[in-house]
């Protein structure tokens, strides 16, 4: 055999021992790639409180032009994460017949100037609270500014807050947006922004997905365009296929988008009408317990915790919802979060909360993979046949949750 032929025999046996190593039922993986869209949005998940405080000296606060007579001032810390100290001071003035604006000594020359005040406008559909956009200037290659939300809840009155105080509620993290051309269709895409990070990470934070093609991410419980990434790369739905984000360039301005295989999407997805599946876990009496055996009753799900200060709020609700509903077959089931029972015992107690308890430890899968669960608390009411009947959070939180449950178990 000449030296020729047996060269041709040996690169033949290669490419049949390259392509036997494949399996046949073997994924291609695809990719595809975007690019980021110029401007940041607030985060509308995270909203915080902040509290502004009477001004105790406001002779030495200087504006320029002066403020006018009997104008009222308080000031407090917003956060701001953009810096190491992850605060700036704003003032609030309240002028007797103008609308009240924010101010802050943005350039720190001891004086605010008619250009550091911003003027709050009236909030859509709210009779008194009134909204402004901060746009705090960054040093970024792509995104100019670092937009934070703030409603001033004028009017807000609470035992925990003196007259003079006033509330505010702010954004704290905003997202950067992205379109991915993927199979000829230009799919939005959402990613965390860190401010005091020079990339953004495909691992942690909060991500999203138009998989409905309706043009807009709903960041909200139980939605099956966001997820919480904690040191992993989310697999998101998109019809028929299943992506992940493997690499964002700020630099470029590049997104890259890979295929996933359909074992990858551990998420399970529930909406309205459907069936929520059965799940084991133990209770706080060390007993095996399922989601089926609720099934004929009316079942408040709840994913809580103890640390959770709104979780804590919802607890005078429950338990009233629990007396008044419990003979027209309604119950309720608690996902705790803490990692330790014995710390929740007590305060089960001292409310006299009764009704079920699973340990966290029995259920952290389908917290954090199953459901992902977003915030704190996360409610679901299912009915006796175990179909979701709300998820609307709002419909399941505080007095809403009562006149709910009395709308529906009338039925």
């Amino acid at each position: 055999m000449s030296f020729i032929k047996r060269f041709l025999r040996l690169i033949q046996f290669a490419i049949f021992v390259s392509v036997a190593a494949v399996p046949i039922n073997a994924q291609v993986e695809d990719r595809f790639v975007g690019k980021l869209l110029p401007e940041l949005k607030p985060d509308f998940v995270h909203v915080y409180q902040r509290v502004l405080t009477k001004l105790s000296q406001p002779a030495k606060v200087q504006f320029m032009p002066p403020l006018e007579k009997d104008a009222v001032v308080t000031t407090g810390d917003l956060i701001d994460q953009r810096t190491v100290t992850g605060k700036f001071t704003v003032i609030l003035v309240e002028p007797p017949k103008a609308t009240p604006f924010l101010s802050s000594d943005i350039n720190a020359n001891g004086v605010i100037e008619a250009t550091e005040r911003f003027a709050f406008n009236a909030a859509q559909g709210s009779t008194g609270d009134l909204d402004l956009l901060l746009r705090h200037p960054l040093a970024n290659p792509l995104f100019k500014d670092f937009p934070v939300f703030i409603r001033y809840k004028r009017g807000f009155t609470h035992p925990s807050l003196a007259a003079a105080d006033r509330l505010l509620l702010q954004t704290v993290w905003a997202l950067a947006y992205g379109t991915v051309d993927i199979k000829g269709k230009k799919v939005l895409m959402q990613y965390p922004f860190d401010p005091q990070s020079a990339s953004i990470s495909t691992t942690e934070g909060l991500f999203g997905i138009d998989a409905d093609g309706d043009g807009r991410i709903r960041n909200e419980q139980f939605s099956p365009e966001t997820s919480y990434a904690t040191n992993t790369e989310l697999v998101f739905r998109l019809g028929d296929m299943f992506v992940s984000t493997s690499r964002i360039d700020l630099a470029r301005n590049e997104i890259v988008v890979r295929t996933r295989p359909r074992t990858e999407y551990l998420r399970h997805e529930i909406a309205v009408g459907q069936e929520m599946p059965d799940f084991s876990f133990v209770d706080f009496d060390g007993k095996k317990r399922s989601l089926s055996q609720f099934r004929g009753k009316y079942l408040l799900i709840d994913f809580w915790g103890v640390w959770c200060a709104d979780c804590i709020r919802e607890t005078p609700f429950h338990v009233e919802s629990l007396r008044r509903f419990r003979t027209r077959g309604f119950d309720i089931l608690s996902l705790d979060t803490d990692e330790d029972p014995e710390i929740v015992k007590p305060y089960l107690k001292k409310n006299n909360i009764t009704w079920t308890q699973a340990r966290n430890d029995s259920i952290r899968p389908l917290v954090e993979v199953t459901y992902r669960i977003q915030e704190y608390p996360s409610t679901i009411l299912l009915g006796p046949d175990g179909k979701v009947l709300v998820l609307d959070q709002d419909s399941l939180r505080g007095e809403q949750l009562l006149q709910t449950l009395d709308r529906i178990l009338t039925r």
